[in-house]
């Protein structure tokens, strides 16, 4: 089993979701972040124009999926197909071993409680 972690823009989020979902996963979690990377942050202007500010993070999202090993490269491909424009800074792909899984609910272990 692999865990894949995606860290992509805000914006991007929807076309990842809908790139992933006609695949075959147990599921997926999700969670805001925010991060430093090569793209800028964006100017955020407050009040009447008079102030303008700089947040010091970019906002993104995190994708969370464990999946089995052959599903790995149709996840990972899906993902960067849908979110990138070709533009250095777009997000990272993680992907790493998981030892163990069980579903709380059922007991099932390893693959099958994926």
């Amino acid at each position: 089993m692999k865990k894949i972690e995606a860290v992509i823009p805000h914006g991007r989020m929807e076309r990842a979701f809908a790139a992933l979902k006609d695949l075959p996963l147990g599921g997926l979690t999700y969670y805001e972040s925010k991060g430093r990377g090569q793209i800028p942050t964006p100017v955020v202007h407050a009040g009447r124009g008079t102030s303008v500010y700089r947040p010091e993070f970019n906002v993104n999202v995190t994708i969370s999926i464990v999946v089995k090993d052959p599903q790995v490269k149709d996840v990972v491909d899906n993902i960067v197909e849908s979110t990138s424009t070709g533009l250095a800074g777009e997000g990272k792909i993680f992907v790493s071993d998981v030892d163990e899984a069980v579903d709380i609910g059922s007991g099932e272990r390893g693959d099958s409680a994926i």
